[in-house]
């Protein structure tokens, strides 16, 4: 339990370290833990579904985690100043949702083809609604929503399953996630969302900004569900407890934003049409 609050502690502190930077040094710098999540990420992915893929494969999906975030970033900078690349990685998503589903109701051990492709867009695609979002007007608030929801919802849940326990939601691939949970977990995201407002106070364009925070806060905590369920399932195929050893206590990387990644889509198209 020590060894788990301290390296929680760090991942905040680094956090904060990330975001304070990025709001007084340069916008941009946010950008560089995004890049470090996205490439870990995908690397620990990889080695999950190792016996499962195709060796040729692994190799040039570790390769484009490195080369993906500068290209987009080239685009986004150099090309189209803005939201450039937003129709790509719409497409991106999409493929993404294509192979998702079909990865979880097939066997993964008689089709290596999809654990093989699987990392050309997770958890790469989500990560860049994180480069995308920093580049909107409300972009530190944005990636705070995003960082916040997506933990206070996963606390939430995890306490409020312990106290009320009750039906299971998922119990083949999560067996300790309970209706009660998922139902405390979305609403502590919806008041941390409420929070993220009344501390921050942001000029939204928008008639109610305090139910817009509500139903944000709502919509993104049922989301992060699907995030951790959706890595469950990965791990559960691959037979592992972790993602990773990287945060000790904690597991890898992906462990600790598989959740956060799904919030993401929902915050930057949330922010981008409020602007």
């Amino acid at each position: 339990m020590l060894k788990r609050i301290i390296t929680g502690a760090c991942y905040v502190v680094v956090l904060v370290a990330f975001f304070l930077f990025r709001e007084f040094v340069d916008y941009r710098i946010f950008n560089i833990l995004t890049y470090a999540f996205a490439v870990i990420g995908t690397v620990e992915l990889v080695k999950m579904l190792k016996p499962f893929s195709v060796g040729k494969f692994r190799a040039l999906i570790v390769a484009y985690s490195v080369i993906a975030p500068l290209l987009f970033l080239a685009i986004e900078y150099f090309l189209f100043k803005g939201f450039g690349y937003l129709g790509v990685i719409a497409l991106a998503l999409l493929c993404f949702a294509v192979i998702a589903v079909y990865f979880i109701v097939t066997k993964t051990e008689k089709n290596k083809f999809l654990p093989s492709v699987l990392g050309l867009f997770y958890p790469m695609v989500f990560m860049t609604f994180a480069l995308m979002a920093n580049e909107l007007e409300h972009g530190f608030i944005a990636l705070i929503c995003a960082f916040v929801i997506s933990p206070v919802s996963d606390t939430f849940a995890y306490f409020t399953g312990m106290a009320i326990g009750g039906k299971k939601l998922c119990p083949k691939i999560s067996p300790k996630k309970t209706w009660a949970g998922a139902i405390g977990g979305t609403l502590g995201g919806a008041i941390s969302a409420v929070l993220v407002y009344f501390i921050f106070n942001p000029q939204i364009n928008f008639g109610y900004p305090i139910l817009f925070f509500v139903v944000l806060g709502l919509v993104a905590s049922v989301v992060n569900i699907f995030g951790d369920l959706f890595e469950s399932i990965i791990k559960r195929k691959a037979g592992v407890k972790d993602s990773g050893k990287i945060l000790p206590g904690h597991g890898g990387i992906l462990d600790r934003i598989d959740g956060t990644m799904f919030v993401m889509v929902i915050v930057y198209f949330a922010f981008l049409i409020v602007g």
